[in-house]
């Protein structure tokens, strides 16, 4: 399994953190340079007063993409890691009945 993290850069002067979801911070810092790039170099990475890292857990990290909720499952499972919250509630319920008719 990759180990994804999330990178949270504080920035000042913007509100909320710039996340990335990355397997380094070497991939995480290389992909802020490049997002600077294509809004135009408006970050100052002068400004960054600090970065987190926060690690995923199975089935308790979440994200919102697309409008709707996500659930990490790991790239085991899934080719970003991510799953719909219905398609990874409906696995766990199936898991369930299985286990119990086991």
């Amino acid at each position: 399994m990759h180990n994804i993290k999330l990178y949270k850069y504080f920035i000042n002067n913007i509100d909320k953190p710039i996340v990335m979801e990355a397997e380094s911070r070497e991939m995480a810092d290389n992909m802020l340079i490049s997002l600077n790039e294509k809004i135009g170099g408006y970050l100052k990475m002068s400004n960054i007063v600090d970065v987190r890292v926060q690690t995923l857990i199975v089935g308790e990290s979440s994200k919102i993409k697309g409008g709707k909720k996500h659930i990490w499952v790991g790239k085991d499972y899934s080719n970003d890691g991510w799953l719909e919250e219905n398609k990874y509630l409906e696995i766990v319920i199936k898991n369930k009945k299985q286990q119990k008719n086991g």
